[in-house]
C-alpha cells in the first residue's frame, strides 16, 4: 500500500539519519573521530524537523482514523500521541545537549552522549510499535476508498529525502558531505 510505504520510506530515512549521529557519537567517545559540530547539528535538525513538519501529520491522520475504526490499539495510540506532542521537548535537549558540549568541550560529552542515547532508545521504541502495531492495525481496519484518501494526502505532504523546497535534500548533501565514510564520504575527522 502506498501510504504504508510512504511511513516506512520515511521511518528508513530516519534511521539513517539516527545510525549516522550513533556512529559519529560512538566514533567520538572511542577517539576515532574529532567532534564537527556542524555534522553534528546537521543531523539534529534533520532529527527536529523532518519528524514534526512531514512525518508526524501523516501518522496523526492514520491515527485518528484507527480510533475511529478499533480501541484495541487506544493504549499504544495514547503513547505514540503522547510522543509526538513530546516532540518539541525531546529534540530541544538534544540542542540543549549539543550547545552544552560546544561550549564545555570535552567535558561536555558525556551528557551530550547520554541525550543522543536517551533520544534513540525512544526513537527506536516509538517506530517499532507503529511498524509493529499501528501499521498492521490500519491494513486490517481501513477500507480501500479511505486509503486512497490517505494516499492523496499524503502525496500533497512530500518525501523525507527531499522535503519542502528541497530543503532536506540540502540537509542530506551536508550530512553526506561531511560524514566520514562509511557514513558519508566526507574524509575522517581523526584526533
Amino acid at each position: 500500500m502506498p501510504a504504508i510505504e510512504a511511513i516506512r520510506n520515511e521511518h528508513r530515512a530516519i534511521a539513517a539519519v539516527l545510525n549516522a549521529l550513533s556512529a559519529v557519537v560512538k566514533g567520538i567517545e572511542a577517539g576515532r573521530l574529532a567532534p564537527d559540530f556542524i555534522l553534528l547539528a546537521s543531523l539534529i535538525e534533520y532529527i527536529a524537523e523532518m519528524p514534526d513538519k512531514l512525518h508526524h501529520p501523516k501518522e496523526e491522520q492514520i491515527f485518528a482514523l484507527l480510533r475511529t475504526k478499533t480501541q484495541e490499539q487506544d493504549e499504544h495510540l495514547d503513547r505514540l500521541e503522547a510522543q509526538h506532542e513530546d516532540t518539541l521537548r525531546a529534540t530541544s535537549e538534544l540542542d540543549r545537549a549539543l550547545v552544552h558540549y560546544m561550549q564545555a568541550g570535552a567535558s561536555g560529552f558525556a551528557g551530550f552522549r547520554d541525550a543522543v542515547n536517551t533520544y534513540m532508545t525512544e526513537e527506536w521504541d516509538h517506530m517499532g510499535t507503529e511498524e509493529r502495531h499501528i501499521l498492521p492495525a490500519a491494513r486490517k481496519y481501513f477500507a480501500p476508498d479511505e486509503w486512497h484518501a490517505i494516499e492523496q494526502d499524503f502525496a500533497r505532504n512530500g518525501d523525507p529525502w527531499t522535503g519542502p523546497d528541497n530543503q532536506y535534500a540540502q540537509l542530506f548533501s551536508q550530512i553526506a558531505r561531511l560524514a566520514p565514510a562509511p557514513i558519508g564520504v566526507g574524509s575522517p575527522h581523526s584526533i
